[in-house]
């Protein structure tokens, strides 16, 4: 009965993975000074995605093969444009065509599944290129951002999972680009005598 049972549950589990999951990616809006208040800011983000521009994950079956693809229900841009507008608020600023101008070309935006003896977790890969020019056009500011998100002990490979583990990953790569100071002081003067070309992490 056991093996029976075993059985049934892998075919079950099987049949789920052969469904294309659509998914939802909700951000939670970090705490910052509010350094921002009288500054404006023009945002653009673009996709800039070599590969997986269509989906932001793919469903494993139980024995990790990769099966259906999991997509976001609305463009990958409007994502990450709304949750970094929401962080420029938070700090302050207000979003127009005034002051700075900031450019985000998403390189990566992408959740993988990763089984372990005990345990499995979902792991989003979050990739930015960020770039500020000042209001007569020079550029001020240049980093890339590099950040890996976790949603730790999952039982499905799904949509849910992918798309709690780019939140976080979302979530890390902002942090890491509002913890440089030359970020916050290119948006905040819109003008500077040299870029910063700081990989994160490094």
């Amino acid at each position: 009965r056991a093996v029976a049972a075993l059985a049934a549950m892998a075919m079950t589990l099987t049949a789920c993975a052969t469904r294309e999951d659509v998914a939802t990616i909700s951000y939670k809006v970090h705490d910052g000074l509010r350094t921002g208040a009288g500054h404006t800011v023009a945002l653009t983000v673009h996709d800039a995605r070599t590969q997986d521009r269509g989906k932001i994950a793919n469903k494993t079956n139980p024995y990790g093969m990769e099966m259906a693809a999991i997509r976001a229900d609305r463009e990958v841009t409007a994502i990450v444009k709304d949750a970094l507008e929401a962080e420029l608020k938070g700090r302050g600023f207000a979003i127009g065509n005034d002051g700075a101008s900031a450019t985000v070309a998403i390189n990566r935006f992408y959740a993988t599944f990763q089984s372990h003896v005990f345990s499995a977790e979902a792991v989003g890969d979050v990739k930015f290129h960020v770039a500020v020019t000042s209001p007569a056009g020079a550029p001020v500011y240049e980093r890339e951002v590099d950040a890996s998100g976790v949603e730790p002990g999952i039982l499905l490979a799904n949509g849910s999972n992918a798309a709690a583990a780019l939140s976080d990953g979302l979530g890390k790569a902002f942090d890491t680009l509002f913890s440089d100071p030359a970020f916050l002081a290119a948006l905040e003067s819109g003008a500077g005598e040299s870029s910063s070309n700081v990989k994160a992490g490094s």
